[in-house]
């Protein structure tokens, strides 16, 4: 190579790049033999991103009978950013067959991937990775071809390994947390943030992503309704009403373990209880332990029809607890929950607590409540067109909107756990007299529980709790109506054993 190449490359490093370039050609042609000089060409072109020309230069010098893993490699890197992908996935292919090294198998995946070879690109990520593990970049592109292809479980180990090599990695933090909530794995999740959080603890992805994931796994409704003496007392007199000495207690749904307690605490010979949240049912396991009923009390982490009778429950139980209501009565899937434990869990004739629960609803008016619910005006603008796009549907999360009932309430479904063994799906026209005129927004809807004789929990909407773990649902008109005192109001009512639905027929 002629002296005067190192003076190109010292222009080159010092910034005259188009300078030590245009000379660097014209020495090259000057000597057309000299392979180093096209190489030093191409890799300046390379640096500057101009990777047709590179090519020029790098085919000029590539002999395929005695290839140069150098000059090949960069053959396919310039192919690839020009976005030839099948040229780039071919040379890469001879690259790795003759220099089976990770950066050639890394290369020819990401060309695959491109190509939208998901499963070829997954075998070349792991060639990369035989050779070179701690390959975070290759782990993250390969966990998310598996994710694309529905393999959460390899997906989520393989952006487990990448944060462990690159802990502050946010991306793929986000993309492990999701990917552990979707296999009901977020406790996991929430450990995998803390852990990156030792390391980095100022990292903002870490600390939201664990409490993101607690309140999927927690909803917030828990303490409320831990908090409830209401609520509380009336499930402790339900359960009084059933336990004896010589009862075994099945509950869905443990939560923090309250009714098995209260249930221990009555006398009750053994108490079983379900929970599916693995972190939940965790907790509640510590808490009976502090409270002194390990003994009398069994915790299992799993749902209730998961629940396997000999084994899990040494026999059919006594007495069924359910707590699993939503604010509609219906949301986390009580009906199926219930069905399928009287028919496996139960012994014929045992007591159900809660023995039944209804739906309630009564028409709703008020000009504080119809202003979270419908608008007409505002600053002197017509804006009603927007009421079209607005949900029908609004739960309550306040206590201070004034719903004023302009009719008794009614009860739209009920559902007897004890005398019922199957709840299918409904529909009904409920006509409801208006017993206080005036602008109608929709229908209120409530629940009501029945613990056991005489026994009842509702959270009347009439009725101002400071603490409540249930909520009111509106469900709104298309547009307010004005009624008369002692009209008659022609309601849709329906439920698909999962949610209700309710309107003006």
């Amino acid at each position: 190579m002629p002296p005067a190449t190192d003076a190109l490359k010292k222009k080159f490093r010092e910034g005259q790049r188009a300078q030590a370039i245009a000379e660097c050609e014209a020495l090259s042609q000057a000597h057309p033999a000299d392979r180093e000089l096209k190489r030093l060409c191409a890799m300046m072109h390379v640096v500057m991103r101009d990777f047709g020309r590179a090519l020029v230069f790098l085919r000029q010098i590539r002999d395929p009978g005695n290839e140069n893993a150098d000059v090949l490699f960069n053959i396919g890197l310039c192919e690839r950013e020009l976005k030839n992908f099948r040229a780039a996935q071919e040379c890469f292919r001879i690259y790795t067959e003759k220099f089976p090294d990770p950066d050639g198998w890394a290369a020819r995946g990401y060309c695959e991937t491109e190509l939208g070879q998901p499963h070829e690109a997954i075998a070349s990520f792991g060639e990369a990775l035989k050779l070179a593990p701690n390959l975070a970049d290759v782990r993250v592109a390969r966990g998310d071809l598996l994710h694309g292809l529905g393999d959460l479980a390899q997906a989520a180990a393989d952006y487990k390994a990448a944060l462990a090599l690159v802990p502050n990695d946010d991306a793929t933090l986000k993309k492990a947390t999701l990917c552990l909530l979707e296999l009901n794995r977020g406790e996991e999740g929430i450990q995998l943030c803390r852990d990156v959080l030792k390391v980095h603890p100022d990292s903002l992805t870490a600390k939201l992503g664990a409490e993101w994931l607690l309140s999927r796994l927690v909803p917030l409704w828990h303490v409320p309704m831990m908090n409830e003496p209401e609520r509380n007392q009336a499930f402790f007199d339900g359960l009084a009403s059933a336990v004896t000495p010589d009862s075994t207690v099945f509950e869905i749904g443990t939560g923090s373990g309250l009714l098995a307690m209260m249930a221990a605490k009555l006398g009750a010979k053994q108490v079983v209880t379900c929970e599916a949240v693995a972190l939940i049912a965790g907790t509640a396991a510590k808490i009976v332990a502090r409270n002194g009923y390990q003994d009398r009390i069994k915790v299992l982490a799993k749902p209730s029809h998961a629940v396997e009778l000999g084994t899990d429950l040494p026999e059919k139980a006594d007495i069924l607890v359910h707590e699993i209501f939503s604010s509609e009565l219906l949301g986390e899937h009580v009906l199926p929950a219930i069905e399928d434990a009287k028919a496996r869990l139960l012994k014929p004739g045992g007591r159900v607590v809660p023995a039944a629960a209804s739906i309630m609803v009564a028409l709703v008016g008020g000009t504080t409540l119809g202003r979270n619910l419908h608008v007409h005006e505002s600053f002197g603008f017509d804006l009603r067109d927007f009421n079209a796009i607005h949900p029908r549907k609004r739960p309550l999360y306040r206590e201070d909107l004034s719903p004023v009932l302009m009719s008794d309430a009614v009860e739209a479904f009920r559902f007897d756990f004890c005398n019922n063994s199957v709840f299918p799906a409904q529909k009904k026209r409920l006509d409801i007299p208006v017993t206080q005129g005036g602008l109608c927004h929709g229908v209120i809807q409530w629940i009501r529980i029945e613990l056991a004789e005489g026994v009842v929990f509702e959270n009347h909407p009439s009725r101002s709790r400071p603490v409540s773990n249930w909520q009111h649902t509106v469900y709104g008109f298309n547009a307010p109506v004005h009624f008369e005192l002692g009209a008659v109001v022609a309601v849709n009512a329906m439920h698909d054993r999962a949610r209700p639905w309710f309107e003006r027929a």
